[in-house]
């Protein structure tokens, strides 16, 4: 059975960790940079745009760098894909390891960790359809004349955000369950693919919404 430690205990424990290792850590993350120079010019030119009192949107339609800006994106991420599995296994290693070894590692299992980020994605979206599914249909519904009137629109509209929130609470299980299985690939302690998604949620096991305050914890000190 998998123990989760303390939250504060964890914090400890990952800063002295990256405080070892915080060099190799900043390196990875140059690497996101590179698609940004392909981005770059067309974000200017939106900012530009807006600023100018133009219409940011015509500049999306008829800047000549659409192509180099959709190619960046992609190329970002594949890089995002790549950064976090390399900082996983920095991280995950017993011993102080190598930036060499660490991109040996990663570019070794990438293929397999990219199939299954894929996989991973598709596996929450598709938890996500019944929540969006209901707010399209009910913006459809008040956006053709909703027959309701008066205080029952507001009582329509709370009723129809609990709906979706309580539809949304499957979606966030999936969304623990899954969101280790390109790591435990990156790791090499499961096969890629569905396999690695089973092992994930397995190791979850009860531990769902401890996993899920410590992640929603971790992203509000951290970025």
């Amino acid at each position: 059975m998998t123990l989760l430690l303390p939250f504060h205990t964890q914090l400890q424990n990952a800063w002295k960790l990256f405080l070892s290792r915080w060099v190799s850590a900043v390196v990875l993350q140059l690497f996101t940079l590179i698609p940004g120079v392909l981005m770059y010019p067309l974000v200017n030119e939106y900012v530009r745009a807006g600023a100018n009192g133009e219409n940011p949107e015509l500049v999306l339609q008829n800047s000549q760098y659409a192509t180099q800006f959709l190619c960046g994106f992609i190329l970002l991420l594949l890089i995002s894909v790549f950064v976090a599995s390399a900082t996983g296994v920095l991280f995950a290693a017993k011993k102080k390891i190598s930036l060499r070894a660490v991109l040996i590692s990663t570019v070794s299992t990438y293929i397999p960790v990219l199939y299954t980020s894929i996989l991973a994605g598709l596996t929450v979206l598709l938890s996500l359809v019944p929540a969006m599914a209901l707010y399209y249909f009910y913006a459809e519904f008040a956006r053709t004349g909703s027959p309701v009137t008066g205080s029952a629109v507001m009582a329509v509209d709370a009723i129809v955000l609990i709906a979706i929130i309580a539809l949304l609470i499957p979606a966030a299980i999936v969304a623990t369950w899954v969101v280790y299985a390109p790591l435990a690939v990156a790791l090499k302690a499961a096969p890629a693919g569905f396999t690695a998604i089973m092992h994930t949620k397995h190791l979850v096991g009860n531990h769902v919404w401890g996993l899920a305050w410590r992640m929603i914890g971790s992203i509000v000190l951290f970025q």
